[in-house]
C-alpha cells in the first residue's frame, strides 16, 4: 500500500540513495531558540516548499553514508569527504576542531575509492581494486591495521586481502572478499565477528577484540554483509541468511539460540559466536543489521523483521513493521523469527535502525516506519509517533536503498550526485547545512531534507 504522503523532486534530480540513523529524523525549525514544532519557517519561507528549491552542491557526490553524528561521502573522482563530530581528528581531514560542520576532503588517500562505509567512529573504503582503508577510532582494532597509528590516518588494512564490499558496524568492522569469503575484525565480546569461540571473550575478558581480519568460521560464499551494533547478518550467493553476534534480543532471526547463555555471568547476553542459519526456507536477496533488530529482502522482494523482544515496556517493536508484534496492547513485542512488514509492498532494498526500519520498494519509494518520536520518519513532523505501516519518506523518487546508522540525523544522494541531510540537533555539524544547536542556547530539530553546502575544498 503506498503511502498518502507526497513525492518530491528537484528538478532533474532523483534521489539515489537515503540514509538514516538508527535513532532519529527529527523535524527543523531555524526561527532560533529552542523549537520543537512540526510547521516552521524561517527566512526563506516554509521548510515544505525549501524542499524543491536548487541547492548549492555541483552534482559531485557518488555515494554518502552516516554515522555517529558524522557524515561521509564520495565524489566523481573517488575522492572522500567527511564531516560532523571530530574528535581527536577521527574524520581524517586533517582539521582539529571538535565539529566539522561543512564537507571537508579526507586527506592522505593513497587511491580514488569506489565505496565507502560510516560506523559510530571509524570508517571505512574500498579502492577500485579492491583494496581496503579505514580510519577513525580505533578502540576495538576497528581499523584492521594490526598497529595504531595517529588519529585520522587512512591506514590500510592489513593481511593483503582485496575485497568487493565492505561494512563498518559499531567498534568493528566486516567485508567480503574476492574470493566471496567474509572476514571481521573489531570488537568480539559478543561474538560479532562469527569466527568461533576463540576470538570471543562473553564479557569475561577484556579488553575483547581483533585487530586484523579473521575469517567468518563458515566455509561459505557471500554475496552481501551487514555489520550492525552487536551483531552481524550476510547472505550466501544461493540466498541463504545467516546471523551472528548478540542474540538478547532475538536479533538472530534464530530461536535455537537462547536469549541468556547458561554459563556466562548473570545478565550477561547469549551470544551466537558462528554463523546461525535464518530459519524458515527464506531465500534473502539482503540482511540489515540493526541495533536491536534485523529486516531483510527475499528473492521475491518480501520484507521481513526480526528481534526487540523484550520485557521492557518502555520500549516497543513498531520497527518491525507488523502490528501483531509491535508490543501495543494486545500485542507481543518483539519476534525471534522473521515476520513479514505489512503493506502488501515490494522491496529492492532495506535498513534497519535503532526502533526505525526503511526500505526501497520497486516503485521506488523511499519509506519508513517505527518510532517517530522526533521525525525519525521522514514524513515532515512527529505523527504519527509510532507506526508499523511504511510511511513514504518526503523525499525525491529513490533509486537505492536507504541505509541507516546509529545517531540521529539521515542524508540523501540525487541522481544529479546532490546531497541532503536531516534529522536530530545538528550537534556537530553532520548535517553540513544550517545552524549548528548549542546546548542550553539554541536547540535546531533538523526533519526535511536540506542540501549540504558545497565542500570548503577544491573540487
Amino acid at each position: 500500500m503506498r503511502s498518502s504522503q507526497p513525492s518530491y523532486t528537484q528538478g532533474s534530480a532523483t534521489l539515489i540513495s537515503l540514509l538514516v540513523s538508527r535513532s532519529w529524523i527529527a523535524v527543523v525549525c531555524l526561527t532560533g531558540g529552542i523549537v520543537l514544532t512540526t510547521a516552521c519557517t524561517d527566512s526563506t519561507g516554509s521548510l515544505d516548499q525549501r524542499i524543491g528549491k536548487p541547492d548549492n552542491v555541483s552534482g559531485i557526490f557518488t555515494a554518502v553514508d552516516v554515522g555517529d553524528n558524522t557524515t561521509c561521502a564520495l565524489d566523481q573522482s573517488g575522492r572522500a569527504y567527511c564531516w560532523g563530530s571530530n574528535s581527536g581528528g577521527l574524520l581524517g581531514t586533517g582539521e582539529t576542531a571538535l565539529r566539522v560542520t561543512r564537507a571537508q576532503l579526507v586527506v592522505n588517500v593513497p587511491s580514488a575509492f569506489h565505496s565507502i562505509s560510516v560506523g559510530a567512529d571509524h570508517q571505512c573504503a574500498l579502492t577500485i581494486d579492491g583494496r581496503g582503508f579505514c580510519w577513525g577510532g580505533n578502540g576495538g582494532g576497528q581499523l584492521g591495521a594490526g598497529v595504531e597509528g595517529p588519529p585520522g590516518t587512512v591506514t590500510p588494512i592489513a593481511g593483503g586481502l582485496t575485497f568487493t564490499s565492505i561494512s563498518a558496524g559499531d567498534g568493528y568492522t566486516c567485508a567480503i572478499t574476492t574470493q566471496q569469503l567474509a572476514y571481521c575484525w573489531g570488537a568480539s565480546g559478543n561474538g560479532q565477528l562469527g569466527a568461533g569461540a576463540a576470538y570471543t571473550c562473553g564479557h569475561i575478558v577484556f579488553p575483547c577484540s581483533v585487530d586484523t581480519p579473521v575469517p567468518v568460521a563458515v566455509d561459505l560464499h557471500f554475496a552481501q554483509i551487514s555489520a550492525g551494533y552487536q551483531h552481524t547478518c550476510a547472505v550466501t550467493d544461493d540466498g541463504a541468511g545467516y546471523c551472528w553476534g548478540d542474540n538478547t534480543n532475538g536479533e538472530l532471526g534464530d530461536p535455537s539460540v537462547p536469549l541468556q547463555c547458561v554459563g556466562l555471568p548473570s545478565g550477561a547476553a547469549c551470544v551466537g559466536d558462528i554463523p546461525n542459519l535464518i530459519p524458515g526456507g527464506l531465500k534473502f536477496a539482503q540482511l540489515a543489521a540493526g541495533a536491536y533488530h534485523t529486516c531483510g529482502i527475499t528473492t521475491a522482494g518480501k520484507a521481513y523483521c526480526w528481534g526487540l523482544v523484550t520485557a521492557n515496556r518502555e520500549f516497543n517493536a513498531f520497527a518491525l513493521g507488523n502490528a501483531a508484534y509491535s508490543g501495543a496492547a494486545g500485542s507481543q513485542r518483539g519476534s525471534r523469527v522473521p515476520v513479514q512488514v505489512e503493506g502488501g509492498l515490494t522491496f529492492r532494498e532495506i535498513a534497519a535502525s535503532n526502533g526505525v526500519s526503511c526500505g526501497l520498494t520497486m516503485t521506488n519509494e523511499a519509506v519508513c516506519w517505527g518510532d517517530n518520536n522526533f521525525g525519525n520518519l521522514g514524513v515532515g513532523g512527529t505523527s504519527p509517533d509510532v507506526t508499523t505501516t511504511p510511511l513514504q519518506v518526503r523525499m525525491p523518487t529513490a533509486l537505492h536503498a536507504p541505509a541507516i546508522d546509529t545517531d540521529d540525523h539521515a542524508c540523501a544522494l540525487t541522481t544529479a550526485g546532490r546531497i541532503w541531510c536531516w534529522g536530530g540537533l545538528n550537534w556537530f555539524g553532520e548535517i553540513g547545512s544550517g545552524p549548528v544547536s548549542v546546548p542550553l542556547f539554541n536547540i535546531y530539530l533538523r526533519g526535511l531534507p536540506e542540501p549540504v553546502d558545497a565542500p570548503d575544498s577544491p573540487l
